[in-house]
């Protein structure tokens, strides 16, 4: 089989609903069985378990698993609550709350879908409670949760960087100045519409001792994403022993502090999180025998002849790679695409005098946005599902927000210092 057969047969069995992970492997061994040498087939297992046996990859499940403990114990209305009280006195404000608590709330779930999975429902219904169209209330939420794999701890980041041999630490570092400039495009398009649109202002309490109570309501849930950075960063632990430890203040907060969870609450929690950890372990398992087939058949050098034509160019390069990746991430999950086409662009991307950190952030922060990217965008349709929208309106409303994403993904790619300043200070 050819590389071109391969990729047919591969998006065939896809496209007519074969799960993604039985899709890779099952392509892969055919790739084996047809091929000159069949006895290669007997090297897969051992070449899966090989890529899987990265103890980077444990922190996945945990970190997956303090999410879903802070996100059932209450943290979301706190976290609201909190963002309230800082930035919602202005016109608009519920919306520019939204973004804050994404913001915030990143820290604990790491992934868009599960930003929209806690927040969504509350914040949707809150702002259109407040005289916020809905539409537009579902519009902010989805482009504020787009930050949530971007700002750390974040779960595809350590995913890359298992597979890319890249620092987490400084990639965690990398991250943050594009992740808060995710934010802050998302409030100027609030400004504008708000504006235009005459929303309304808040009307919650803000003396200063509910502001206190506030603070000190949403402190262990602000408090967590800096102990295990810090840490991180610091060198005090690993990012495996950061996210067991992130476990256990998940367990001490939802159990101990809050209260908020029973013994039975939490087993299904840990059920639900293993389920989630294994079906995530088992794509990348997928992934990871693909890999093995694009490297036999040199499928980089032939990306790298197809693009030869912007090898003088790294502006040109850095277009195509951001363009790539936006419309990978629209059709396919975001872990499976890093996995499969990072190893491919990544030595095209260094050739042109990409950071390793910069093209990590870069490709992440596109996947990212074709999460919320029509025609497919999944988290579209997760929202849509939460909250039942019409789905073109919703398109309708995202768009200000899909422009000036786009920008940004331009501004990341062609200004390394947004991305690289804040490791290179710590030493990156």
């Amino acid at each position: 089989m050819t590389i071109d057969i391969v990729l047919i047969v591969l998006f065939g069995m896809i496209f007519i609903g074969v799960p993604i992970s039985f899709a890779m492997l099952a392509t892969t061994g055919l790739y084996f069985l047809t091929g000159p040498t069949p006895v290669l087939i007997e090297l897969l297992p051992a070449k899966i378990f090989e890529g899987l046996d990265n103890i980077i990859l444990i922190a996945i499940p945990f970190f997956l698993l303090a999410g879903e403990l802070m996100n059932r114990s209450g943290m979301a209305d706190r976290l609201l609550h909190f963002s309230n009280m800082v930035i919602g006195r202005v016109r608009g404000g519920f919306a520019y709350v939204n973004v804050m608590a994404s913001l915030l709330f990143s820290g604990l779930t790491g992934v868009a879908v599960g930003d929209i999975a806690a927040l969504g429902k509350i914040e949707v219904l809150a702002m259109e409670k407040a005289g916020y169209p809905r539409h537009f209330a579902a519009a902010v939420t989805v482009a504020s949760s787009l930050v949530g794999p971007i700002i750390p701890p974040s779960g595809i980041i350590i995913l890359y960087c298992a597979i890319m041999n890249v620092s987490v630490g400084g990639m965690f570092l990398a991250a943050l100045v594009p992740g808060v400039l995710m934010a802050v495009a998302d409030m100027l398009v609030i400004r504008i519409q708000a504006k235009k649109r005459d929303f309304p202002l808040s009307d919650v309490d803000r003396s200063f001792p509910a502001f206190m109570e506030g603070t000190r309501d949403a402190a262990l849930a602000l408090l967590m994403p800096v102990f295990l950075i810090g840490g991180i960063v610091g060198g005090i632990t690993t990012p495996t022993e950061a996210a067991a430890a992130s476990v256990v203040y998940a367990l001490v907060v939802s159990l101990l502090i809050y209260r908020a969870l029973s013994l039975r609450q939490v087993g299904k929690i840990f059920m639900n999180t293993t389920f989630e950890s294994a079906r995530l372990l088992f794509m990348i398992a997928g992934a990871l025998s693909m890999t093995w087939i694009f490297a036999l058949e040199d499928l980089a050098g032939k990306v790298a002849f197809i693009f030869d034509f912007a090898a003088g160019s790294p502006f040109l390069l850095i277009l195509i790679i951001n363009t790539l990746f936006l419309i990978l991430g629209m059709f396919m999950d975001s872990a499976l695409a890093l996995i499969l086409f990072g190893p491919i662009v990544a030595p095209l991307a260094y050739s042109a005098g990409v950071d390793p950190l910069q093209l990590g952030i870069m490709l992440i922060v596109n996947v990212t946005v074709g999460l919320a990217t029509p025609p497919i965008g999944y988290v579209l349709f997760a929202m849509c599902s939460v909250v039942r929208l019409d789905f073109s309106q919703l398109v309708k409303e995202m768009m200000p927000f899909l422009l000036v994403k786009a920008v940004l993904l331009i501004i990341i790619g062609m200004v390394p210092a947004l991305t690289m300043w804040v490791p290179r200070y710590f030493g990156f």
